[in-house]
């Protein structure tokens, strides 16, 4: 599946999180910026962090979704409880666990393909957070400080977002074999059965928006495409 266009956080954040997730998220975003404004950048690089780390939990959720058998094999030794937790996941906050050590769950991302490199560039945002943002030590961010990490934040998360393209391209064929040769698809079609129920982002419709680009001259790929820019405002900018 192609890499499309740049984004920030927000934009791979699941269009259809519960009511608890999309609160939270939506005070998360209120925090940052307002504390952008205010000019107290450590504080909201802090809701940033946070907010990848939903970010993460939401991809874990994906792999529940998309490879289910290799999702319960990688909880094998977590406790019982833990374990059954996760495996009856119904969205990304049932991962959320006192017990949870954030670093240890980024090496999650090797279910979808071998990525020590990104595992250990997501760990190393986790040990700056701590160091710098974590406790009362009188550092603090400057502009030019707070714009280089939101990059670097935004970047990480492309980069994990690359990794689930194979995924998502095959979550996509899936639904498209299942579509009967004179079937209407509509925008409800596309959320309740496509969006919805694979936790999809703005990314994710990027992707699937260049996927139908690509594959244009099939009526199928170029109705979907059409209801992606007019239904959900999709750009896609192929590379």
């Amino acid at each position: 599946m192609p890499h499309e266009m740049n984004y920030t956080l927000s934009s791979y954040l699941s269009l259809h999180g519960s009511e608890t997730e999309k609160n939270y998220i939506r005070g998360l975003f209120d925090q940052f910026e307002n504390a952008k404004t205010m000019g107290s950048y450590h504080l909201a690089l802090f809701a940033y962090h946070l907010l990848f780390m939903c970010f993460l939990y939401e991809t874990l959720y994906k792999i529940k979704l998309w490879l289910p058998n290799e999702h319960n094999m990688a909880f094998v030794s977590f406790s019982a409880k833990q374990r059954k937790k996760f495996r009856e996941a119904k969205n990304s906050t049932d991962y959320v666990d006192d017990r949870n050590k954030e670093k240890s769950l980024f090496e999650f991302l090797n279910i979808y393909c071998d990525c020590e490199k990104l595992v250990e560039k997501c760990k190393s945002l986790v040990d700056y957070r701590n160091n710098n943002l974590g406790h009362a030590n009188y550092a603090l961010v400057d502009e030019m400080e707070f714009e280089r990490k939101v990059e670097e934040y935004n970047q990480t998360a492309e980069n994990i977002h690359k990794i689930t393209h194979n995924q998502l391209a095959r979550v996509f064929d899936e639904y498209i074999g299942k579509i009967a040769a004179d079937e209407i698809i509509t925008k409800d079609d596309l959320e309740l059965n496509l969006i919805d129920p694979n936790n999809l982002s703005d990314a994710d419709l990027g992707c699937l928006a260049a996927e139908c680009e690509l594959r244009g001259s099939g009526k199928v790929f170029s109705e979907i495409g059409r209801i992606l820019k007019e239904g959900f405002s999709v750009e896609v900018k192929l590379m």
